[in-house]
């Protein structure tokens, strides 16, 4: 029928009497040529419509009128074979009887054919048909393929692997029989559960079945080369079965595996782009098909080839730990093993990955292991190879220098000249060496991230990294071993001391930006160490040594604060004090360490200033602390030292003195000072972008339990926190996604949440309170290890239940409650005894109980 219909649409195209003569002998020729024309096509070939133009130049007119109709019409018939999303159809074709099988229903379609359910009258068994549709037939690839599945997966014996049955040929129709799984492949069952489909358990268990199918099936020679969610079946029972043999290649045959590029790229390892594979690629595949088992989503989302493509060759996958952080430690080592980006570091064998399982299911201590900061450190190194290539100079700077320096002590005994040329050669080397080192601390060196960093910028013009990540962190951790090695080099040279404890300081402050409060103490503890032990060898001035521990201590201090160890946070600005205390008004630095030690001693956090309120504790101490500090600052100002940390400490001091004041006039005259003092600034520097973060935390202190009580005072906050928020916007245009400007949104619009809820205007407090919690959860996802955030989104939980009750709705009140309690239980076991996750597990706990 459709040749019937090619030949009528060629002919009315000729007998067109605009088109040419109406002569039977031209209709014949160009009928014969468009027919060979075709047979080409469809045998393969790619012949091409000016070939036969200029083959027969009297009828090049029609030959070109006609052929790209018969070429269209043949490619529709083609297209017909397939749907929008690749898989496979008949065309219209209704099958209903394949010799002895008789189809009852579709099960499923791919891109190769279509699973139906079918009964085999002559046995009386229920069995599933796969149906290549009649078209393909048309690529001798496809039916090759189809017949191979059929070959291979026969030959294979497996509980876990889809029996074959046989084959079969019906008016043309070709089919493979195969048993009936009832059950439901695995990426349909994530489409219609949505999030969590499958349990850790689950997935630990299905992915052990799968893994001993794959050992089965390498111990015969045979790579499956498509294993992927829609090619695992789960039966009734919870059994995985492998199905879809049709790319499998043996090994035994074809040991090279250099074959075109065949398979769903979502789930082909990246070595496979480049035309090798080997069973270490079905291992890989498991691992992306476990990840998504566990995640719900693809490792790689995008739909587009290249894109798709160039993420799995840059291998961008989120960690687990983003999308599901109460995945155990063991399963995601597993899987992060399974889908490493170095076929060496995967599993070498399936065998392997189903034994890590197993001990996973046991209990049982597991091989794998997490990668070592070496491996992640070289892996970063690929990815910025601009910053490697600093640090490989550096590193090779050291090298020579030990080489230089030691064969300069060895010709000492030959002659001393050339042994003062060799030292001179060394101290030159260091210098390099030193110099290199300091380039890579600078390339990742961040801002302060609050009002209380300030004091850290030896530079007005320096410019820092405001999104600093875990690999800036690594570079800089595997950076103080070789400061150490050149400080033994030369141990008397002061310089390579200081800047030791410059990277160090640097290193607190990612860690402490990233949320590792923890590991920023051990750093500044171990540079404190550093300069007590190395300083006088090195030959630092006690003057020097002095102010670089009253940096130190200050850094500590602040970080302390941080993790609420108010105790240990005041003896670490008590120490600064001492050490910066009688050191020369000359020396800049040492000043502004003495007077940011005054200033942390006078302005406590927030919570320690509560605790004292209770006890009535008298802040005369404090008000000393903040009036020499204010002093000091404003010395250092009119001296010309107009640095961001002068300006932000200045600032703080007055803001600090407002709080305390009692007099409403006194204290309004303080805080406008503050504003004064960093607007100021702003219009000398409008892109100091400390000193803007410093007005929005200034125009955002406001204290809603003391300072706001009557309707006008709530206008009047309404009235500051829109200002810091406006304030806020300028950063955010100019560095979005910062996480510390998201942290302060989200307090901004909580505060103008509790404003709106205490006026009773609960539409203004779900709005703002809904854009808070958004953008808290933005922070939990980016690093759901962070415990500050995951307090931070429980508490606005908190608020959300609170403002629940008040409307009468308890179910979405508990509901909050209970997404509060899952915040707290998400964070991790080392970290549950921390003041802040105590206090808040507390507040949550205080409000679900009745």
């Amino acid at each position: 029928m459709a040749a019937e219909i090619d030949a009528r649409m060629i002919h009315s195209e000729i007998a067109d009497p605009d088109n040419c003569d109406d002569d039977n002998d031209i209709y014949a020729i160009v009928d014969v040529l468009a027919s060979d024309f075709i047979a080409r096509y469809r045998n393969g070939d790619r012949p091409t419509i000016e070939e036969y133009a200029i083959r027969h130049p009297e009828l090049s007119e029609p030959i070109r009128r006609v052929f790209p109709l018969a070429l269209s019409v043949e490619k529709v018939k083609v297209d017909e074979q397939a749907e929008q999303d690749g898989s496979a159809t008949l065309a219209g074709r209704l099958i209903e009887q394949l010799g002895d099988f008789r189809l009852v229903r579709e099960i499923g379609r791919g891109g190769m054919g279509i699973v139906y359910e079918a009964m085999q009258e002559s046995l009386t068994r229920t069995v599933a048909i796969k149906v290549l549709p009649k078209q393909s037939l048309l690529d001798d690839e496809a039916l090759a393929r189809f017949q191979h599945e059929a070959k291979t997966a026969a030959a294979m014996h497996h509980s876990n692997i889809v029996p074959i049955f046989g084959t079969g040929e019906n008016d043309g129709t070709h089919y493979l029989v195969m048993q009936l799984v009832r059950g439901e492949s695995i990426d349909k069952r994530i489409a219609a559960s949505g999030t969590e489909a499958f349990g850790f358990r689950e997935t630990a268990q299905i992915g052990r079945q799968i893994a001993d199918a794959l050992a089965y099936s390498h111990a015969n020679g045979i790579l499956h080369r498509d294993i992927k969610p829609a090619n695992v079946l789960i039966d009734e029972n919870g059994t995985a079965q492998v199905t879809d043999f049709g790319l499998a290649r043996n090994t035994r045959d074809d040991p090279t595996m250099s074959r075109a590029l065949s398979g769903s790229p979502r789930y082909m390892a990246p070595e496979r782009f480049r035309g090798q594979s080997d069973a270490r690629c079905d291992i890989y595949a498991l691992g992306l098909t476990l990840y998504e088992m566990v995640a719900s989503v693809p490792a790689f989302s995008e739909s587009d080839p290249h894109p798709l493509m160039e993420s799995v060759l840059q291998h961008r996958i989120k960690p687990l730990s983003s999308l599901r952080g109460d995945i155990p430690l063991d399963l995601q080592t597993i899987i992060d093993k399974a889908i490493s980006h170095e076929p060496a570091h995967r599993y070498q064998t399936a065998a392997e990955l189903r034994d890590d399982l197993d001990r996973y299911l046991a209990d049982e201590p597991i091989h794998a292991r997490r990668t070592s900061a070496a491996a992640r450190l070289f892996r970063w190194c690929r990815r910025n190879p601009k910053m490697a290539t600093t640090t490989t100079v550096a590193a090779a700077s050291l090298v020579l220098a030990t080489l230089a320096s030691t064969g300069g002590w060895w010709m000492t005994s030959a002659a001393n000249r050339r042994t003062n040329t060799a030292l001179r050669q060394s101290e030159q080397t260091v210098d390099l060496a030193l110099q290199s080192l300091d380039g890579v601390v600078d390339m990742v060196s961040v801002p302060a991230s609050s009002i209380s960093d300030v004091g850290f910028d030896e530079t007005a013009a320096t410019t820092y990294s405001l999104n600093p990540s875990p690999h800036t962190a690594d570079v800089l951790q595997s950076i103080q071993p070789l400061y150490e090695r050149l400080s033994q080099q030369s141990p008397t040279r002061p310089d390579i001391v200081k800047q030791m404890i410059r990277a160090t300081i640097r290193l607190a402050l990612i860690q402490r930006q990233l949320g590792h409060t923890s590991d920023a103490i051990e750093s500044l503890e171990h540079g404190i160490d550093v300069l007590r032990t190395r300083g006088a060898t090195a030959g630092l001035s006690n003057e020097q040594s002095r102010s670089l521990m009253a940096r130190l201590q200050n850094e500590l201090g602040d970080v302390f604060a941080v993790e609420l160890r108010f105790d240990e946070s005041e003896q670490a600005f008590k120490s600064a004090l001492s050490a910066a205390s009688g050191l020369a008004t000359s020396n800049t630095e040492a000043m502004l360490q003495l007077a940011r030690a005054h200033v942390g001693l006078g302005d406590p956090p927030p919570q320690r200033m509560r605790i004292e309120s209770q006890g009535n504790k008298p802040p005369r101490e404090r008000r000393l602390h903040l009036r020499t500090a204010d002093e000091m600052l404003d010395t250092l100002y009119e001296t010309g030292n107009s640095t961001s940390s002068v300006v932000t400490l200045r600032a703080r001091v007055r803001l600090a003195q407002s709080r305390i004041e009692k007099r409403p006039a006194a204290k309004r005259a303080r805080f406008e000072s503050a504003i004064e003092i960093l607007r100021q600034q702003l219009e000398v520097s409008p892109n100091d972008t400390t000193v803007r973060y410093t007005l929005v935390e200034a125009l955002a202190a406001v204290n809603l339990r003391r300072e706001v009580q009557t309707r006008l005072q709530r206008s009047e906050a309404a009235t500051r926190l829109g200002k810091a928020l406006a304030e806020l916007q300028t950063l955010q245009q100019q560095f979005p996604n910062t996480p510390i400007f998201v942290v302060s949104e989200v307090h901004i619009r909580h505060k103008l949440f509790n404003l709106a809820r205490t006026d009773k205007d609960f539409d203004e407090a779900n709005h703002q309170l809904q854009k808070a919690l958004a953008m808290q959860s933005t922070l939990v996802n980016a690093a759901p290890e962070n415990l500050s955030h995951r307090c931070w989104r429980a508490l606005l939980y908190r608020s959300l239940a609170e403002v629940h009750n008040l409307q009468g709705n308890q179910d979405a009140a508990g509901e909050a409650i209970a997404n509060a309690a899952a915040d707290i239980d998400a964070i991790a076991p080392a970290d549950r005894d921390h003041p802040f996750v105590v206090q808040t597990q507390q507040i949550i706990e205080a409000l679900s109980s009745p």
